[in-house]
């Protein structure tokens, strides 16, 4: 088995947003979702997210990271994005789930807000997610070393 945490993570998020009974009707019926940076031209609209995993302390099973995600849209009004946001926050909001190489993550959203933009009708709002994981796998492969 390959360990490897943020591979876990972020193939779990996707699977979340992407499989999602509700997203892809709000998001023109497919779930556009982007490691880092949007391909060019994608279409609108789209979800670019990463994930920032911090080893805080002695300790290294039980660690931190911040998820980030943000809405992309090319409307008239920020109807669009705000009712993406909504079904995010009711997905990812105080989530608690394993994967195979990490468990227990617990999901807080810390902030979001609009991130103001030059073009009129292209609406971008940043979300901020803080996690707890432990990253269970990792730590038995390296006290096995």
């Amino acid at each position: 088995m390959a360990i490897d945490t943020q591979s876990s993570l972020l193939a779990k998020v996707y699977t979340l947003l992407t499989e999602d009974a509700s997203l892809p009707g709000l998001m023109g019926g497919t779930v556009r979702l982007f490691l880092t940076w949007a391909t060019p031209d994608a279409e609108f609209p789209y979800l670019v997210h990463r994930l920032d995993i911090r080893r805080e302390g002695p300790l290294h099973v039980v660690q931190r990271a911040t998820h980030y995600l943000d809405i992309w849209s090319d409307s008239p009004n920020a109807n669009e994005v705000l009712a993406i946001r909504k079904r995010l926050i009711e997905i990812l909001d105080e989530l608690i789930f394993s994967t195979d190489d990490v468990k227990q993550v617990h999901v807080e959203i810390a902030s979001d807000g609009f991130v103001p933009q030059s073009e009129q009708n292209i609406w971008h709002y940043a979300m901020l997610f803080e996690w707890v994981l432990r990253r269970d796998a990792e730590a038995v492969s390296i006290e096995g070393r």
